[in-house]
């Protein structure tokens, strides 16, 4: 019984990976169609625990009907036993009536033994007496030590099934809200391709030229800046050139006042070398938060949906190692992040 507890504890595990880490992430359909997947071998997983709940019960009743026999079988003992105690009472009895026979001759006779005749009988009838009353004490004692054992294991296979349907109704109520979970992000994941088209469009021009571009990655949509149009090099002011394109993207962040945004600033390995700037750490963040000041001049944007952040060289999204690769580092990505209400 307490393994099956510990594989029903093992699966609550497993079931609980399947569940997601946060409740602001949304799944493609390939990604819920594996969580569906891990649901239904979860359910499997249930199934099979349901089976060796059920085996175990069985073994459970089976060992339940030994000791029913056990007990049967000491009953038979008690009842041999006491046939012969009665044997024995007797075989003392007609002992004793012969005693008592030549305890008469010998009384007619007025002999010492006499004596002693009568005081070995009485001895015979306590040994007796002492022995019965012994043998019956432990019969007593072994059958209250089953019985007591058996309501002890009927006790905790009780114990154990409640566990197990309370553990199954926890697995069901985590598969509703994973369900409703689902259903939402499916939601959300309309409403970001819908935004994701918006600027595909609105920013056509931008994108053929190279200046922008954009990039679905699971929960989120990145737009990246090139930092050619955005900045002069070791410079965090932003540049003319890239206002119109920034203007046509915080249109269409108005229209979806549930995204959080946040402005992340990238650099290439390359040490600055300004008076300006500490290091690379300092250069990204000041240019994100360049971007973010210029987003939030847009009054009708909630600046709580909004953060910034700098990243320095440390999160390339390619190698450093040819001055292309490092211009594709140099970046500002704006990540729009859908919120999933509780």
């Amino acid at each position: 019984m307490r393994k099956a507890v510990f594989i029903v504890s093992m699966a609550v595990v497993l079931f609980a990976a399947v569940l997601p880490a946060r409740s602001d992430l949304f799944y493609t359909q390939s990604e819920y169609n594996r969580i569906y997947n891990r649901k239904v071998a979860a359910e499997l997983e249930i199934e099979s625990l349901r089976r060796q709940f059920q085996n175990e019960k069985t073994n459970m009743e089976s060992k339940i009907r030994d000791l029913q026999g056990v007990i049967e079988g000491l009953n038979q003992q008690l009842e041999v036993l006491k046939n012969q105690m009665s044997e024995q009472r007797d075989a003392a009895a007609k002992r004793i009536e012969d005693l008592e026979k030549r305890t008469d001759i010998l009384k007619k006779r007025g002999s010492d033994r006499e004596k002693e005749l009568i005081e070995a009988n009485r001895n015979l009838q306590k040994e007796c007496e002492e022995g019965r009353s012994e043998l019956q004490k432990k019969l007593d004692r072994e059958r209250e030590e089953h019985l007591l054992a058996m309501k002890k294991q009927r006790e905790d296979c009780q114990t154990s099934i409640n566990d197990l349907h309370g553990t199954i109704a926890n697995l069901n109520g985590q598969l509703s809200e994973l369900k409703d979970l689902n259903t939402k992000q499916r939601g959300e994941l309309g409403r970001m391709k819908s935004q994701a088209d918006e600027l595909a469009e609105q920013l056509k021009e931008e994108i053929q030229k190279g200046e922008i571009r954009l990039r679905k990655y699971h929960d989120k949509l990145i737009i990246n800046l090139d930092d050619r149009i955005c900045y002069d090099s070791g410079s965090a002011e932003l540049k003319r050139d890239i206002l119109p394109a920034l203007n046509k993207i915080i249109k269409i962040i108005e229209k979806y006042a549930e995204n959080r945004i946040v402005v992340e600033g990238h650099t290439d390995n390359v040490p600055i070398a300004s008076s300006r700037f500490r290091n690379n750490w300092q250069l990204s963040t000041e240019r994100a938060l360049s971007v973010l000041a210029y987003i939030l001049k847009n009054n009708r944007l909630d600046p709580r949906r909004f953060s910034a952040a700098g990243y320095g060289e440390f999160n390339p999204i390619v190698q450093n190692n040819t001055p292309e690769n490092r211009a594709l580092n140099r970046r500002v990505d704006i990540v729009v992040l859908p919120k999933v209400k509780e």
